[in-house]
């Protein structure tokens, strides 16, 4: 008969032997297993690029610190395209090198957690000579991520973005009639011209001669005009060319010349086609984001004044128009662009062309007054002897051959001066005579 009371007991004293054994066994392994755990990262752990072998976090830390700051004073980071590079602030990146170790795997290591003020790469990207477009802005923050995160070194070239390498769309275009050979051999030259984020484009690279040059680099001024390139060369004639728009004239000869430059951040393509002499030049690469506009204000018109001048070759009483007069002219040509923060108007040129004053040239000599001959009056003699010889068959009384002198005539006798009257003692017979009465008055 099973004893239920040493039951229970043998039942309990295997209980508090198993207890016994594998309490303490626990304890050790766990004592084991802690005293045993990785406190260093490995020998192959990076943390970015970093190497943080055999350390510990605290000083992975320090060390990955170390290394950012002294990547910071390189400025390892440049934008541009070719040898026209500008260096990126490294203060565009703010690195947490505590919060990356902390997150790093001691075997493997791991990424260098930062991030991008976006405001402070706005206003940089806009400090740029050249445009960047809102695909280039997002590639450029891209890269810079990217090479941060590693400390490297590197180049963001925006021209090499997938939308600048496109064949683009027409971002402005001109079209015209060629006058020479020479102008006709210019627009040959440019066929397909490339021109990269901020480089120059002239028109003197494709031809020398003045007259034709300058008709072509105003044809290509209005081009440039109604986009962002910036206007880097121009210069005005003295007197408006024929066949040249007013607002869009451009001289060219051996002192000056017609130049652009890209301000965007994308590859343009200057395309000239021609059929006979009618002329297509079109810029075509990636949209501008800005609304361009071109607008002429202020013409004037200048009147011209006269000019007498007086010449001593001329004979007298003429005149001659030496030079016709010319009216002169003004105008102002602006750039209006619209952008999502406004519209913006900058002037591009402020073209004035002097009056040409008119010159007419008189005689300096003085007209001589009409010589007036008087008819010759006949003496008194002669007409009295033809009045009183009626006879024909009269002879004319003979002369000696001699002249008369006319005796002189004698002065007149001066007048006598007045003789002054006698003394009258007698007095005026109408008054009375002294001690004589007058007697009474009458009446």
């Amino acid at each position: 008969m099973l004893n239920t009371k040493r039951f229970a007991v043998h039942t309990l004293l295997l209980v508090l032997l198993v207890v016994l054994i594998y309490v303490p066994s626990f304890a050790l392994i766990s004592f084991t297993g802690k005293a045993t755990e990785q406190t260093i990262f490995s020998e192959t752990a990076k943390v970015g690029s970093v190497p943080v072998s055999g350390m510990s976090r605290k000083e992975a830390e320090s060390a990955v610190q170390k290394a950012i700051t002294e990547w910071s004073k390189k400025t390892p980071l440049t934008t541009g395209t070719g040898e026209e590079t500008l260096p990126v602030p490294t203060e565009l990146v703010t690195f947490d090198s505590e919060e990356s170790v902390k997150k790093a795997s001691l075997k493997t290591g791991g990424d260098l957690i930062l991030s991008i003020d976006d405001e402070m790469l706005q206003s940089f990207l806009s400090t740029q000579p050249v445009s960047y477009s809102q695909e280039q802005t997002e590639a450029f923050k891209t890269w810079l991520t990217n090479t941060s995160k590693t400390l490297a070194e590197g180049n963001f070239d925006p021209s090499q973005t997938s939308e600048s390498s496109a064949e683009g769309e027409v971002v402005s275009s001109i079209t015209f009639s060629t006058r020479s050979a020479a102008e006709e051999q210019m627009i040959t030259g440019m066929a397909n011209v490339e021109i990269k984020p901020d480089q120059l484009m002239n028109v003197k690279t494709y031809g020398m001669d003045p007259i034709a040059a300058s008709y072509v680099g105003s044809k290509l001024y209005e081009l440039f005009a109604k986009t962002p390139f910036e206007i880097v060369e121009r210069m005005p004639h003295a007197t408006l060319p024929d066949d040249i728009t007013l607002g869009y004239d451009v001289k060219i000869d051996e002192k000056t010349d017609f130049a652009v430059r890209n301000t965007q951040a994308s590859v343009y393509r200057l395309v000239a086609t021609q059929e006979g002499s009618d002329v297509t030049i079109e810029l075509r690469g990636a949209p501008i984001k800005e609304a361009v506009t071109v607008v002429m204000e202020g013409e004037k018109t200048i009147p011209f004044r006269t000019i007498t001048r007086y010449s001593a070759t001329l004979s007298a009483g003429t005149t001659n128009d030496t030079q016709a007069g010319e009216e002169g002219k003004s105008i102002e040509v602006y750039r209006v662009m619209k952008t999502a923060k406004g519209e913006k108007k900058k002037l591009l040129s402020l073209d004035f062309y002097a009056a040409i004053p008119a010159v007419i040239t008189k005689s300096s000599q003085e007209e001589q007054a009409p010589v007036v001959v008087p008819p010759t009056e006949e003496t008194p003699s002669e007409e009295t002897d033809s009045e009183t010889s009626t006879d024909p068959n009269s002879e004319d009384p003979q002369t000696d051959g001699t002249v008369e002198t006319p005796e002189t005539p004698t002065s007149p006798d001066s007048p006598d001066s007045p003789t002054t009257p006698d003394e009258n003692d007698q007095g005026d017979p109408a008054s009375p005579v002294e001690d004589e009465s007058t007697g009474k008055a009458v009446g």
